[in-house]
């Protein structure tokens, strides 16, 4: 069997989309392992579009991150290849961050191969060839050097344009989590508060809802957080407040600017460009993109807590009626009341549907005895989210050099027309930050790597004795945007977030079937 090589691409900017950069590296990859007989695995290119290496995104949150878990987790098996164009294309970090990266993935028994010049780095050559380890540390000092006097330069021209247009603070309200030091200017974090943000990602993701956090937090007695600026505290957690944490991008640091417009008669405020790593980050991104993957399906969590309350359908907030599409609701009427069962909510509540009831345990049944399959039929749905992502990317560039123009032309002498044109791009480049997140985040959930595990993930769940319908709810709604119960076809079909459809057979007895 011949040895399996993987290709991994990246650049910075969605400009060297138009270019030659994506085409010459892939022919590159593809020659390479024509040539020394590898078998270049299509399936999983780890592709990088527009992620910078310089400040080690590719190798912390993208698809290199990816990548290294893959070694991990034996999906890519020892004596693989990873084909990248040059070392620079991994990591322009410091020279010994840059180091480590290369050392965790020969660790793996991977050998990286460096396109422009053939290279191979192991485990092997790097201990025990000093030129080897030699030219690799120069390339990364050099790689990094070069990026970080750009980076330089760029900030300090983006500043320059900003302290002209207005000399003002960015804000004076920060989260509850943290604080200010005065003196130097920095934030700290408060570890107690950071603390119960970290819980309640972590409940939300393990399935539970924004009222049982509520509910937990009061009946454990924890402090509130308050009003950072008056020192007044809430006398109760609500859920409201819950939701205002689970959805807010600063507890991954990231900080988004608004301005108060008056252009159109009345006072608004319009948000500007988010700067990321502006504030300490108190949550892992994987963690936060899984919370936003639950909030998105449009429905919350709905675990409600420990005893009675507690989640019994590891389909609730899944189950769809074949009939009209609405969730479909387990009713258990009274203890002589038979099995639950699964019933259109619509129909339930007498607004239209048809009352047809089927047996929840059936329809669990079904897909606890297939989830192998459902894995190995798994969608990536990634073509049309790249092509997507680039396009944000591109849109947002062109706004922000328009941006540019526009201080520049502001710092020469102050025009209202010019200002208000400068507002509507802000809150344009505001709108291109939030979708190109958005598809971020599509792209995450529908990146094969992340969809195996979470599907991994739900198979152990599954089998894990006692069984937790939480967790498997939770691990569901990370994978799934619902479930077709279609008693009608016999079938439960499966929407994948990342688009795309799986189905299996769901026989139901005569006698299972009821209506009313």
């Amino acid at each position: 069997m011949r040895p399996r090589a993987f290709s991994y691409l990246r650049f910075s900017t969605p400009e060297q989309m138009k270019g030659d950069s994506f085409r010459r590296q892939t022919a590159a990859a593809e020659q390479y392992a024509a040539r020394h007989g590898l078998d270049l695995d299509t399936s999983l290119t780890f592709q990088d579009l527009g992620v910078s290496a310089f400040r080690g995104r590719n190798a912390e949150a993208g698809r290199l991150a990816d990548f290294r878990q893959a070694v991990e987790d034996g999906l890519v098996p020892p004596g693989s290849y990873l084909l990248v164009e040059s070392l620079d294309r991994i990591s322009r970090q410091a020279a010994r961050k840059a180091l480590g990266v290369l050392g965790d993935i020969t660790e793996g028994g991977v050998t990286v191969v460096t396109l422009n010049d053939g290279r191979a780095y192991d485990h092997a050559s790097l201990d025990n060839d000093p030129m080897s380890l030699l030219l690799a540390l120069l390339t990364f000092i050099r790689a990094n050097e070069e990026s970080a006097t750009k980076a330089k330069r760029l900030r300090a021209a983006w500043e320059g344009k900003r302290l002209k247009a207005a000399d003002k603070p960015l804000t004076s309200r920060i989260p509850a989590w943290l604080e200010l030091d005065k003196a130097t200017g920095t934030f700290r974090v408060i570890p107690e508060r950071a603390a119960v943000v970290r819980r309640i990602f972590d409940m939300l993701k393990a399935g539970v809802g924004q009222h049982a956090i509520a509910e937990t937090f009061n009946r454990e007695g924890v402090p509130t957080f308050g009003d950072p600026g008056t020192k007044r505290k809430a006398e109760m957690w609500h859920r409201s407040y819950i939701a205002k944490i689970a959805g807010s991008n600063t507890v991954i640091g990231t900080m988004t600017p608004h301005e108060t417009d008056h252009s159109t008669g009345k006072k608004a405020r319009k948000p500007l460009q988010p700067i990321e790593d502006y504030y300490p980050a108190v949550v892992d991104p994987e963690t936060f993109q899984a919370v936003q993957a639950q909030r998105t399906t449009g429905r919350a969590p709905i675990v409600r807590g420990a005893g009675a309350g507690a989640i019994q359908s590891i389909f609730a907030g899944l189950a769809r009626c074949p009939l009209c599409g609405s969730t479909m609701t387990r009713v258990q009427k009274g203890p002589k009341g038979g099995a639950p069962r699964l019933v259109c909510t619509k129909a339930k509540a007498g607004a239209g549907c048809q009352y047809v009831s089927v047996r929840a345990d059936h329809a669990e049944a079904a897909l606890l005895d297939n989830l192998s399959f459902i894995h190995g039929t798994m969608p990536t749905g990634e073509d049309t989210l790249d092509g997507a992502m680039a396009e944000a990317d591109l849109k947002l560039s062109v706004v922000r050099d328009a941006i540019g123009n526009l201080v520049d032309a502001i710092a020469q002498g102050p025009s209202h027309a010019l200002s208000a044109r400068l507002r509507d791009l802000e809150a344009e480049a505001a709108r291109l930050e939030q979708e190109a997140r958005d598809l971020a985040r599509q792209a995450a959930e529908a990146d094969p790597v992340q969809v195996g595990r979470r599907m991994t993930d739900l198979e152990a769940a599954a089998a894990a004795e006692p069984r937790d319908p939480a967790r498997i709810n939770a691990l569901l709604r990370q994978s799934f945007d619902g479930v077709v119960v279609d008693y009608r076809r016999g079938q439960l079909r499966f929407a994948w977030k990342q688009g795309g459809e799986t189905s299996v057979a769901f026989m139901v007895p005569t006698e299972d079937f009821a209506g009313e």
